[in-house]
């Protein structure tokens, strides 16, 4: 089988709450464009045959995979293990628009690691769960693929675990960004591809 890892389209900024509600910002007009370039690969790329479709359980990653969804026909499934690490945090601003800060959290990303505030040990079991969860599921699945739509840094540390990486942010990954893991029924995993962007080259 074959799991295509998506990270979610251009999300908006959220500011924070009096009451501390966690931020789940909603798709920005560039991101709903790039979410319909994705939803036109799924269903013109014939090649991919597409039997599942997984997203976490932030609007950001829904968004992102409902016009694929409706391309092909299928009704995601929600695993909340998916979820960024920054899930029930606040306030959420977007990567464009962090550029240049010194703030700590984000120079702790810029250099490859999680911010201080991450428990990652709990990060990385979920994530790995998650996963996990997946690949049982189709164990006897073929050449079938399964449609992962998330976030950078669950994208990330998935890939770095497989790669056996020490930094657990090693790549910078594109909105609506691809990236290939093949599995086989051994169970076996080998990263193929990182951060395909040919479907959304002229909207990144």
């Amino acid at each position: 089988m074959q799991l295509v890892l998506v990270r979610h389209a251009e999300p908006v900024a959220a500011e924070a709450t009096p009451d501390g509600r966690p931020a789940d910002p909603e798709l920005s007009s560039r991101g709903r464009v790039q979410a319909s370039a994705l939803g036109w690969w799924a269903a013109n790329n014939t090649g991919e045959k597409v039997t599942e479709i997984v997203v976490s359980g932030m609007r950001r990653a829904q968004e992102t995979a409902e016009p694929a969804a409706n391309a092909l026909g299928l009704t995601p499934v929600v695993d909340e293990d998916l979820a960024e690490f920054d899930a029930g945090r606040s306030s959420y601003t977007p990567v464009h628009q962090r550029l240049g800060s010194d703030d700590p959290d984000w120079q702790r990303i810029q250099e490859g690691f999680l911010p201080e505030f991450v428990d990652v040990g709990a990060f990385t079991a979920r994530v790995r769960g998650a996963f996990d969860r997946i690949v049982a599921r189709h164990a006897d699945a073929g050449r079938e693929t399964v449609l992962v739509v998330c976030h950078a840094g669950t994208i990330n540390l998935f890939l770095a675990l497989e790669l056996g990486l020490g930094r657990p942010l090693t790549f910078p990954l594109d909105h609506a960004s691809l990236s290939r893991v093949l599995v086989s029924r051994s169970g076996r995993r080998k990263v193929r591809s990182v951060n395909e962007t040919g479907h959304v080259a002229d909207l990144l």
